[in-house]
């Protein structure tokens, strides 16, 4: 059993503008990644301009006066590097993995873009455009690329920030002003809302050069704005249908449950894999394998901080394959689960699934940051990664059991049927 301790040692500072550091020592790695995070997703944004948080992770990438537009990705790739982003409904991070010995050249480059990031009208003007064009393209153009907007508007009450999807509204991310954009800045891209995560092959002057380049960044000296959920945001008993451009039947049907603080997650992710992760789940071997109307079938764990989603979907492999039957076919999975439980050869293979996936993703120091900034930012405890395989084998059958009997009720579902558009 490997040492998660003794192989990914990590010392933890915070600078006194706020920012959380963590330093995770890998001397096996040539590389270095710089993991930079921030504690704003699309759950912090304004009802009227929804995709904010997504547009500012592009504006991010437009320059300061000291690297120039298009500059910054020259100036990694040049030294060996890679750089990208991500933004999510709880957060946006920013990571490049680098030589070891480039590894100041990351750290400059990152405080720079947090220290002296500036917006210009003509850059907002440019990433809207790009923004939009992506909408277009992997939302409202792409085939079955729809049903996640209806299934958040469905599944939460319009008091919710859950009820849109990162991407946003075109219309709203047109009408971001420059003066909108400085205040997104401003509220959430400070030190004290962010975490740095250095992994790799780094030696003594790793923490000097940290304190060297993100000491002087000023924090907020704000307190963050509190992003309120009651349980009556939830909603349930909702079917919604349309149609789209695609060649077949699809229905996705997703089952409320907690949100990434509650530990009870660690359990519904299980009961996910067991009724949809792999060739042995319950609906693959149902709806592909023995009554042969799907293609595509299976489930997963959509995690948010306040409120969750257990997700299962079915493509129907056939014209004569309707969404009630695909919905029929789920459904029975479902309630078998919950009235009958699941096994314990079923939780075992859960289990060993987790494994298998925890292991693969720390292979690289930015699998590693990843889970590390995470812990920081909504637990204020990087060290928790040394415990999340022990969370996931805590519980028994007998927990999983009692939670699939409280998921998987329907007046907690919400389903949403895509139906191939005719002629």
């Amino acid at each position: 059993m490997l040492d998660l301790k003794q192989s990914v040692p990590m010392k933890k500072l915070i600078l006194d503008n706020g920012l959380q550091v963590v330093l995770v020592n890998r001397k096996e790695q040539p590389v270095v990644t710089v993991h930079l995070a921030y504690k704003v997703g699309s759950k912090n944004e304004d009802s009227h301009r929804t995709g904010m948080a997504h547009l500012f992770e592009h504006l991010m990438f437009e320059g300061t006066k000291n690297v120039k537009k298009g500059e910054f990705d020259k100036y990694c790739s040049s030294a060996g590097g890679t750089n990208n982003a991500y933004t999510t409904y709880d957060l946006t991070a920013y990571y490049m993995t680098l030589p070891a010995h480039q590894l100041e050249l990351g750290l400059w480059l990152e405080s720079d873009r947090l220290k002296n990031f500036h917006v210009l009208s003509h850059a907002l003007e440019n990433q809207k455009k790009v923004v939009v064009e992506e909408i277009k393209q992997n939302v409202e153009e792409q085939p079955y690329g729809s049903w996640h907007d209806k299934l958040s508007k469905a599944a939460y009450s319009n008091k919710s920030t859950y009820s849109w999807e990162v991407y946003g509204s075109k219309e709203h991310v047109k009408s971001v002003s420059p003066d909108e954009a400085k205040e997104f800045h401003k509220r959430f891209y400070k030190p004290d809302n962010a975490c740095l995560v250095i992994c790799g092959n780094i030696n003594n002057d790793s923490e000097v050069m940290v304190k060297k380049y993100f000491s002087q960044i000023e924090p907020s000296h704000k307190t963050k704005p509190r992003v309120s959920f009651k349980n009556s945001f939830r909603l349930g008993k909702k079917h919604v249908s349309f149609n789209d451009n695609v060649p077949l039947t699809a229905v996705f049907v997703a089952f409320h449950c907690e949100g990434f603080l509650d530990n009870e997650i660690f359990i519904t992710d299980s009961l996910s894999n067991i009724i949809g992760s792999g060739r042995s789940s319950r609906l693959y071997k149902s709806l592909i394998q023995q009554r042969k109307i799907a293609s595509q079938a299976g489930a997963y764990i959509e995690q948010r901080e306040h409120s969750s989603l257990l997700i299962c979907y079915a493509f129907a492999n056939n014209p004569n394959v309707t969404a009630d039957i695909l919905y029929d076919g789920i459904i029975e999975e479902t309630e078998k689960v919950r009235v009958k439980g699941a096994t314990t050869k079923e939780l075992q293979k859960s289990k060993n699934q987790v494994r298998t996936q925890f292991a693969n993703e720390i292979q690289y120091g930015q699998g590693i940051a990843d889970i590390v900034a995470t812990q920081a930012l909504f637990w204020n405890e990087p060290e928790r990664f040394y415990s999340l395989l022990d969370l996931y084998n805590k519980p028994g059958i007998d927990d999983i059991n009692s939670t699939s009997n409280k998921v998987f009720e329907l007046s907690k579902s919400v389903r949403v049927d895509v139906i191939p558009a005719k002629g």
